[in-house]
């Protein structure tokens, strides 16, 4: 039995709104396409093995 789509019980959509908040505070580094790869795993690396734990744990897993 599976449960509705429901993002509030998705941890990835949590990690994407933390990515999300820091690219539209940081839009300047992605303005260039040189500088976009690096730009991006910047975002990723914003998010932490804590909050990974945080966000499963919200989820109920």
């Amino acid at each position: 039995f599976l449960l509705p789509y429901s993002p509030n019980f998705n941890p990835i959509e949590e990690a994407f709104s933390k990515i999300k908040a820091f690219i539209q505070q940081n839009g300047a580094l992605f303005s260039s396409s040189k500088g976009l790869i690096y730009a991006m795993l910047q975002a990723m690396e914003i998010i932490t093995p804590d909050d990974a734990e945080g966000y499963i744990m919200h989820a109920g897993y």
